[in-house]
C-alpha cells in the first residue's frame, strides 16, 4: 500500500511539472505576455562583453536596491515587473560603477565602463573579501580573506567559524546543536562522522574558497542535519580567457606539514574548463591520557582502575584533483560535468601502556601494546548536469546525475603483552591482524523546476531519488600456539538504502513582508545483512517535513525574520555495522544495527541591522530519538567500549549575537558569540536521565589592511564548559592566532606567514561519572603551528563567471563508513 501511495504522489508530481513546463514554452508568446515590465542591457568594454557585472535595479532617484543580477556570457542582464521610474547601477571589478538616469520600461540600455586605473592592463586586481559575510539565509567565509588559514586543513578552518565547535573526534555542531550535515561543492560528503573528520584534515586550506553555514535549509534541500548545513566550496575557474595559480606552504609544529597546489582554467566563448590538483603532506600526533574506574554493577563499589597512557602518530599523505567543463549549449541551455577524487594513504600507530590496579590502588599488571593502523582511501564524485531558461520570466529547468564511489582497505596489526607484576617476563601475547576493505556506491539522479509569478512570486517542485549500496568485510585473526585462528570478530555486512524524495516550495514577497511555504516528502527503503551471523533487517519509512519563512523589513536598516523546519538524522552507514573496531585490548568502538532516525523540530527568530552589521538570533529545537555516543563498562572483563545508541530526547535553546564591521580604512572586526543550554530527558538502561547545562562559545576575528599590499590577521575562540554526549563535561579549549600577508610581482604573489594556537590553548579534557563507570581523559594535538606559504596567480581578464556548484546528492555522504 505504502509503495503505491509513494509511485502515485511522484508520479503526480512529475504530471504537474511536465504541464507547467508545457505551459511555460506555450504562454511565451501570448498577447498578454508582459513585455512592458522587462527591460534588459548590454555591458560591454573595448566592444567585448563584461561576464559576471554586478547589476542593480534601484527605485526612483534613491538607491534603495529593488533587485540584483549577474550579466551572462554575453554581457547581458535582464530585468522583469519594474517599478514605473527605476535606475540601472553597475559593479565590475577593475571598472568605474556606472549609474544610469531615471528610466521607464520599455527600451534597452547600452553600459560602457571606464577603466578606473589607466594601466589596469598591465596589473591583476586583487580585491579584499570581507572574511564573513552574513545574508539572509546563511552565513559566508571567505577562506582566503584570513592569513592565518594557510597552512591549515579544512577542519582547523571550521573551528574558526562563528557558532561552529569541533570536539575530540572531529565531530562538528552547530550554536549547540549536533547533527551538521557537511557538503563539498553542494554535494554530501557520503561518510561517518570520524570518516568526514579524516576528509577534512586531508583537505588543505588552499583548496578551498568559501564555507557556507546554514542553519534553517528550505524544502529544496535534503531534510538530513538537524543542526542545518555546512557547504564547503572549493576554488574554481572564474576569469575569463586562460589563467591559475600556483603555490607552496610549509608548516612547522612538532611534526611539519607540507602542501603544493596548483589550478589552471580556461574560459572562452560557449567553453570554460578548469583543473586543480593539491598534494598535501601531513605528520602530526595525538597524547592521550585515559584514568577509568570501573564499578560493580549492582553494589557500585570500584572493580578496578585503569591508567592509560597513549601517543599516536599520525601520517596523512592525501593527493585531491578536480575537473570541471561548463559548455553553453545555447543562449538559454547549459550542461556540464565534474569530477573530483580524493585519494588517501593515512598511517598511525599506537603504542600504548595501560597500568592495572585492585580497588585498593595495589598494582596488579601492566599491558604494553603497540597497534599499527594502515588505511587507503579512494573517494571519486563524478556529476552530470544540464540547465535550461524556460522563456524570458525566470522559468528554470535543471536535473542531476551524480555518481559516488567510497572505498577504503583498512589493515591493521595489534601485539599485547601482559607482565603481571613489574619486570616480570611477559605471559604469551595477544596477537592480531586483519582486514576491512570497504566499497560503496551511491547512484542519484533530481530534477527541480523554478516557476516565476509577478510581483516576486516563485513556486519551486523537485524529484530526487537515491540508491546506496555498501560492502564491509571485517577479516581478523589471532596468532595462538603458532597458528592463525579466525577470530570471532569477522563478519560481513551488506547494507543497501534507497531514498526518493518530492518537494514543493512556493514564496511570495509584499513590500515589507516576504514568505516562503515548503513541504518535502522523503520515503526510505533500508536493508541490512549480516552474511555471517545470518541476522537481517528491513525498515520502510515514509516523512513529511514541512518548512515555513516570514520575513519582515521594517526599515531600510531593519529586517526581522521567523522560520521553523522539521529535520531527519538517519544512522550512517558505518554506524549500523555491529564491526569491532579494537583499540587495544581492553578499549574497542562498535556499530549498533538497532539504530533509529531521529527527529528535530527547529525554530528561529532573527534580527538583523545595516545588512548584517549586527545580527541576533534565538532558536529552540527539540530532538527525539537522539543518536549519541554511549561508553559502556563490562566490570568483568575490564573492558571499556563506545558505540552509538538512541537515547532519549534533547531540548536546546540558544541565542547567538554577531558584530562585523569596518571601523576604519585599516581595521575591519567580527566578533559572535552563542549562549546555549542543552537539556536531556528520558530513560536510558531503564534509569531516568535527566541532565542540562548552560554554556557559550565566542569567536573573534580583526582584519587589518594596510598600505603598500600589505595586510595582518588576529583571531581567536573560546568554548566554555560543555555537557558533552548527556553523560559527560567537556572542559573549556581555546586558541589565538595571528597572520601577516603581503601582496608582491604588481599583485600576481602573495607570500603569507601565520601562527596558530599560539598559547597551546586548545586542549580536551573530559570527566565522565554514569552508571558504572568513571572517567577522565585529556588529549592534546600536534596544535601549535607556525606556516609560510607562496602563491602566484596569473590571468589575463578581470571580467568574472562563477561556475554551477551542486548536484543531485544531497545527503548520503554524510552517513558512509569507511
Amino acid at each position: 500500500m505504502l509503495k503505491h501511495f509513494t509511485l502515485s504522489f511522484f508520479l503526480g508530481l512529475f504530471v504537474l511539472v511536465a504541464s507547467a513546463t508545457n505551459h511555460a514554452y506555450g504562454s511565451t508568446n501570448k498577447p498578454n505576455s508582459p513585455k512592458e515590465t522587462n527591460i534588459g542591457g548590454t555591458i560591454i568594454v573595448d566592444n567585448k562583453p563584461i561576464v559576471g557585472a554586478v547589476v542593480y535595479l534601484l527605485k526612483d532617484t534613491g538607491n534603495h536596491i529593488v533587485k540584483t543580477t549577474l550579466t551572462d556570457n554575453d554581457g547581458k542582464f535582464n530585468f522583469t515587473y519594474l517599478p514605473e521610474k527605476f535606475r540601472i547601477k553597475v559593479n565590475a571589478l577593475g571598472y568605474n560603477d556606472y549609474i544610469s538616469e531615471v528610466k521607464t520600461p520599455g527600451s534597452d540600455i547600452a553600459v560602457i565602463l571606464t577603466p578606473s586605473d589607466k594601466s589596469m592592463s598591465s596589473v591583476t586586481v586583487v580585491s579584499q573579501r570581507k572574511l564573513v559575510e552574513v545574508k539572509t539565509d546563511k552565513t559566508v567565509i571567505n577562506v582566503d580573506a584570513a592569513p592565518t588559514n594557510i597552512g591549515t586543513t579544512a577542519l582547523e578552518v571550521l573551528e574558526k567559524a562563528p557558532g561552529v565547535v569541533v570536539d575530540k573526534d572531529g565531530n562538528i555542531s552547530m550554536l549547540g546543536k549536533a547533527g551538521v550535515v557537511i557538503m563539498i561543492d553542494g554535494k554530501p560528503t557520503y561518510m561517518s562522522n570520524a570518516d568526514v573528520a579524516n576528509y577534512l584534515k586531508s583537505l588543505s586550506s588552499s583548496q578551498l574558497d568559501q564555507i557556507e553555514l546554514i542553519t534553517q535549509p528550505s524544502a529544496k534541500f535534503d531534510a538530513a542535519g538537524n543542526a542545518g548545513i555546512i557547504n564547503i566550496k572549493t576554488k574554481n575557474n572564474k576569469p575569463m580567457g586562460t589563467n591559475g595559480s600556483v603555490g607552496a606552504t610549509y608548516s612547522q609544529g612538532v611534526n611539519r606539514r607540507l602542501s603544493l597546489n596548483g589550478s589552471l582554467g580556461y574560459r572562452k566563448g560557449k567553453l570554460n574548463l578548469f583543473g586543480s590538483v593539491n598534494y598535501f603532506d601531513n605528520m602530526s600526533f595525538n597524547k592521550i591520557d585515559l584514568s577509568r574506574n570501573i564499578r560493580n554493577t549492582n553494589t557500585k563499589d570500584i572493580v578496578s582502575v585503569l591508567n592509560q597512557s597513549t601517543t599516536m602518530g599520525v601520517h596523512v599523505k592525501p593527493f585531491n584533483t578536480k575537473f570541471s567543463l561548463d559548455y553553453l549549449a545555447s543562449k538559454n541551455s547549459s550542461l556540464g560535468m565534474s569530477f573530483s577524487g580524493n585519494f588517501n594513504d593515512n598511517f598511525f600507530t599506537l603504542p600504548t601502556r595501560m597500568e592495572v590496579s585492585n580497588s585498593t590502588g595495589i598494582l596488579q599488571g601492566v599491558y604494553n601494546s603497540n597497534t599499527q593502523n594502515a588505511m587507503t582511501i579512494s573517494n571519486i564524485i563524478g556529476n552530470l548536469y544540464w540547465k535550461t531558461k524556460l522563456d524570458t520570466t525566470g522559468r528554470e529547468l535543471t536535473a542531476d546525475l551524480d555518481y559516488i564511489r567510497n572505498s577504503s582497505d583498512f589493515k591493521q596489526e595489534m601485539s599485547s603483552y601482559y607482565y603481571p607484576q613489574l619486570n616480570n617476563p611477559a605471559e604469551t601475547p595477544y596477537i592480531l591482524k586483519g582486514i576491512n576493505p570497504s566499497i560503496i556506491n551511491v547512484y542519484s539522479a533530481k530534477v527541480d523546476y523554478v516557476h516565476p509569478f509577478k510581483k516576486e512570486g516563485k513556486l519551486e517542485a523537485g524529484l530526487k531519488a537515491s540508491f546506496v549500496e555498501t560492502d564491509n568485510n571485517s577479516a581478523f585473526k589471532v596468532l595462538k600456539n603458532n597458528n592463525w585462528e579466525v577470530d570471532p570478530r569477522s563478519n560481513e555486512f551488506i547494507y543497501k538504502e534507497n531514498i526518493y524524495a518530492a518537494y514543493v516550495n512556493g514564496s511570495k514577497q509584499w513590500k515589507k513582508w516576504g514568505a516562503q511555504l515548503g513541504l518535502r516528502l522523503e520515503n526510505t527503503i533500508m536493508n541490512g545483512n549480516q552474511v555471517t551471523t545470518q541476522q537481517q533487517f528491513n525498515r520502510n519509512l515514509l516523512q513529511i517535513f514541512p518548512t515555513a519563512f516570514v520575513s519582515y523589513k521594517a526599515s531600510d536598516l531593519s529586517t526581522f525574520t521567523i522560520n521553523f523546519g522539521r529535520r531527519i538524522d538517519r544512522p550512517n552507514y558505518r554506524d549500523l555495522n555491529p564491526f569491532q573496531l579494537l583499540l587495544n585490548p581492553f578499549t574497542y568502538n562498535q556499530g549498533n544495527p538497532n539504530l533509529r532516525p531521529q527527529f528535530t523540530n527547529n525554530a528561529e527568530l532573527g534580527y538583523s541591522y545595516k545588512n548584517g552589521m549586527i545580527t541576533a538570533k534565538l532558536g529552540f529545537s527539540r530532538t527525539t530519538d537522539i543518536i549519541t555516543d554511549i561508553i559502556r563498562a563490562n566490570d568483568a572483563e575490564k573492558v571499556t567500549y563506545q558505540t552509538r545508541e538512541n537515547i532519549a530526547s534533547r531540548d536546546n535553546i540558544n541565542l547567538s549575537l554577531g558584530y562585523n564591521k569596518s571601523i576604519n580604512s585599516v581595521i575591519t572586526t567580527g566578533l559572535f558569540a552563542n549562549i546555549y543550554q542543552n537539556k536531556y530527558k528520558g530513560l536510558f538502561n531503564n534509569e531516568p536521565l535527566d541532565e542540562q547545562y548552560t554554556s557559550f562559545s565566542f569567536n573573534m576575528n580583526n582584519q587589518f589592511k594596510f598600505k603598500k599590499g600589505w595586510s595582518a590577521e588576529l583571531n581567536g575562540f573560546y568554548n566554555h564548559k560543555n555537557l558533552l554526549l548527556a553523560q559527560a563535561f567537556i572542559e573549556p579549549m581555546w586558541q589565538i592566532g595571528f597572520g601577516i600577508s603581503k601582496q608582491v610581482f604588481n599583485n600576481k604573489g602573495t607570500i603569507r606567514l601565520s601562527a596558530r594556537d599560539i598559547f597551546f590553548g586548545q586542549k580536551v579534557r573530559i570527566n565522565q561519572q554514569f552508571q558504572n563507570l568513571d572517567s577522565r581523559f585529556q588529549q592534546y594535538a600536534d596544535s601549535r603551528h607556525v606556516a609560510l606559504s607562496f602563491t602566484f596567480r596569473f590571468a589575463k581578464n578581470a571580467s568574472n563567471v562563477v561556475r554551477r556548484n551542486g548536484g543531485a546528492s544531497q545527503e548520503e555522504q554524510n552517513r558512509v563508513g569507511n
